[in-house]
């Protein structure tokens, strides 16, 4: 059964369903009996065949001058030097030689065999046809397709087109570098289908365009003549129309790449090169665009695809480059939406973390509460019920209501250690990296906030409870500036300063109550500076590296010391006293 996704190339007459096999590409000679060795190319010491193509086969060789692999491409043995075939050869070297793209082959050399047959000498690609990839499921889908239409969109800048785009037409190297081949359909656009102007005299030099790529082909091919692969071919290309044959044509090629990365197949399966000739000359596409809309891709490139394979030549993009673009815009987009559910997925693993913490805290700390306040209640409930007289009962009241007292004051004290825990874990190492405190963080915030002004607020009583409550109008301080709220942090630093001033002044030994103290200050002096009171701020920072330097000296002093230096330093920035600021 013949293949519809070979090339097929007739040049006399309308085409017809004598066309054998679109398996070998037919140029209107004979074609070749098969494979013979070449004379060898002087410089070119030839290897073993690697692709064989309609006009004739590819060979690995070794450019002797230079000591580099090459291929060398030879014309078949069976098409004589002034053969169609042979100027179709020679076009495609010189067409592809001038189209200097990364996506293109460069060509080293053209030349002369012994029996007077072209060959011509290009880089060597290493690597799997597109063709291969996706029969192996190995194809990157946009990223391929970009690059082949940026390399088409470059030719079409430079006025050539393909004409026979197609996944067999694609190298794909080992780092997905993307070669265009086989240019040997090529045609150069007269300059009324470039410019929308008269083509000018051939001899004509004085205007001459640098950019413009030669070919020794006359611009116009013969009417009827069909040129392509069945199974890619616009409509226009199938039915031979060669004078509508434009870079729209290409881009019906392109969608047709994009069809088959995207559902496995080409736009056009018949049971022969002919009968998928008249799909594709009666743009039967319906069955191309039911496999698009089903293939799960994202709407927008499937999209992209229909335009492209649209059966008016109108409705398709103007050249590659504008698909070019379409599929950059489509990648950036995808690019940026994967950036974003990562993103999403991490902050999620992260909440969802906190909250498994904040729930297993939380439950630990209602545990213990419960456990210490039943254990009051049941040894109260003993004493009473064994007491045997009424003073003996008054006295086990007595002692149950101390009991009960005592185990109040440790919940309490064990509660507030719970909050210090829970509290670090969000205003600590989780939230010094956000700019933002997250709408989650906030609630719990807000809510544990209100346990902390109770703790700061307790009625004073031993050393203890004292330190306890200077150590929570200090969480008070970090809480609400966290929230932004600068004024009340402002008070609950200065309530938990002055606490801690009292505490060292009752007990002069306690170096650590001075070490608050001095710390106080520095928290004090940061929200001063984000309040803009930078005059403030600098005598907070101040009178926190005096209380510091009065401590022994031990790391974490100079640590405290080396802190409020910078942080003194960057109020003499702000304020513009650079003699000061350099000193700190």
């Amino acid at each position: 059964m013949a293949d519809p996704t070979r090339t097929v190339v007739t040049s006399e007459g309308p085409p017809t369903a004598s066309v054998a096999d679109p398996a070998a590409t037919t140029t209107g000679e004979p074609a070749p009996a098969g494979p013979s060795p070449p004379p060898t190319p002087a410089r070119y010491l030839l290897g073993e065949p690697i692709a064989r193509g309609g006009m004739g086969e590819v060979f690995r060789a070794t450019d002797t001058t230079l000591g580099r692999e090459v291929a060398v491409k030879v014309l078949g043995n069976k098409y004589a030097p002034g053969s169609t075939t042979a100027r179709r050869f020679l076009d495609e070297a010189r067409i592809t030689g001038q189209l200097q793209h990364p996506g293109i082959p460069p060509v080293h050399d053209l030349g002369t065999l012994p029996d007077g047959r072209p060959f011509l000498a290009m880089k060597l690609i290493k690597g799997d046809t597109l063709a291969d990839l996706l029969n192996g499921g190995r194809a990157n889908t946009l990223a391929v397709f970009e690059g082949i239409c940026q390399a088409v969109g470059y030719a079409h800048a430079h006025g050539v087109i393909h004409r026979d785009l197609k996944p067999a037409n694609v190298m794909v190297g080992a780092f997905g570098e993307v070669q265009v081949m086989d240019w040997g359909l090529a045609k150069v656009l007269a300059s009324r289908d470039r410019h929308g102007a008269v083509e000018r005299d051939p001899d004509a030099t004085a205007d001459s365009d640098p950019t413009e790529i030669k070919s020794l082909r006359n611009a116009e091919t013969q009417a009827g003549a069909l040129l392509g692969t069945p199974a890619f071919m616009a409509p226009e290309q199938a039915i031979g129309a060669v004078d509508q044959i434009d870079r729209r044509t290409d881009v019906f090629g392109l969608g047709g790449i994009l069809c088959s990365l995207l559902t496995g197949k080409p736009p056009f399966v018949g049971d022969t090169a002919e009968s998928t000739r008249q799909l594709a000359a009666r743009a039967k596409l319906a069955d191309a665009f039911a496999r698009l809309a089903g293939c799960g891709a994202e709407p927008d490139l499937v999209a992209l695809a229909k335009r492209c394979l649209s059966a008016e030549k109108a409705d398709r993009p103007a050249d590659a480059g504008e698909v070019a673009k379409a599929v950059a815009t489509l990648r950036a987009a995808a690019d940026d939406r994967a950036r974003r559910a990562e993103n999403d997925r991490e902050r999620a693993e992260v909440e969802s973390r906190e909250q498994r913490k904040r729930r297993r805290v939380m439950q630990w700390a209602c545990g213990i509460v419960i456990g210490v306040l039943l254990a009051g209640v049941i040894g109260t409930a003993i004493g009473l019920a064994q007491a045997s007289d009424a003073r003996e009962r008054e006295k086990q009241r007595a002692d149950g209501e101390e009991r009960a007292k005592d185990a109040t004051a440790r919940a309490f004290l064990k509660a507030s250690d719970i909050l210090d825990v829970m509290a670090s874990e969000v205003t600590g190492e989780s939230l010094a990296t956000q700019r933002t405190v997250t709408p989650e963080q906030k609630r719990f915030l807000v809510e544990v906030l209100t346990h902390y002004q109770e703790f700061a607020t307790a009625p004073a009583g031993d050393e203890a409870a004292r330190h306890r409550a200077a150590t929570a109008a200090a969480r008070v301080g970090l809480i609400e500036s966290r929230l932004g709220r600068l004024p009340e942090a402002v008070a609950a630093y200065q309530r938990s300063r002055d606490e801690f001033a009292a505490l060292a002044a009752d007990h002069p030994d306690a170096i650590e109550y001075r070490r608050l103290v001095a710390k106080q200050h520095g928290s004090l002096g940061m929200v001063r500076k984000r309040l803009g009171d930078t005059a403030a701020a600098e005598q907070e920072f101040k009178t926190a590296l005096a209380l510091f330097r009065q401590l022994p000296a031990d790391p974490s002093r100079d640590r405290d010391v080396a802190q409020t230096h910078g942080e003194l330093g960057g109020v003499y920035y702000t304020r513009r006293l650079w003699a000061a600021a350099d000193s700190e």
